[in-house]
């Protein structure tokens, strides 16, 4: 179960007001998956914004020809995930699975209901999405630094 308490240790939320915080656990609601389920695949479609409750879960690629999907992050709890998509309407760009231990929850938003909610809370969305562009631009930086790498190892 999401609480208000659990929202202010994530740095996305946590500078949302009683009244901000509350009505966005208000609009989501707790999702519940065992070690291997899939959340989402790649090329879904991105209707839902995820937040880790408890658990992990592993963002795969899949392979280019053959062999297993590659791991790209393992995100626990307090992380955002789902957010590309859900956001910009696009496919999803990798799969999602439940990982690592029995059972992981996980918030989820639908992004019609997520986007009605900033729309009327205007200084909510300001928090959430200048928080979303710095949690995107810091791995957007750690993505380039990585394609760096694998560059000069070519």
């Amino acid at each position: 179960m999401l609480t208000r308490e659990f929202l202010r240790t994530v740095d996305l939320f946590a500078p949302l007001s009683d009244r901000d915080a509350d009505a966005l656990i208000g609009i989501g609601r707790e999702e519940v998956y065992v070690k291997g389920q899939t959340v989402f695949r790649e090329k879904d479609a991105g209707s839902k914004l995820y937040l880790v409750l408890s658990g992990v879960v592993e963002i795969t690629k899949a392979p280019l020809s053959s062999g297993p999907p590659t791991s790209l992050a393992r995100l626990g709890r307090g992380e955002i995930v789902g957010e590309i998509a859900a956001f910009d309407g696009g496919p999803r760009s990798s799969t999602a699975t439940a990982a690592v231990v029995h059972e992981t929850r996980l918030f989820a938003w639908d992004m019609v209901e997520f986007n009605r909610y900033l729309s009327a809370r205007p200084q909510a969305a300001l928090i959430i999405l200048s928080g979303l562009l710095k949690k995107l631009g810091g791995r957007l930086r750690k993505t380039s630094e990585a394609v760096q790498t694998l560059v000069r190892a070519l």
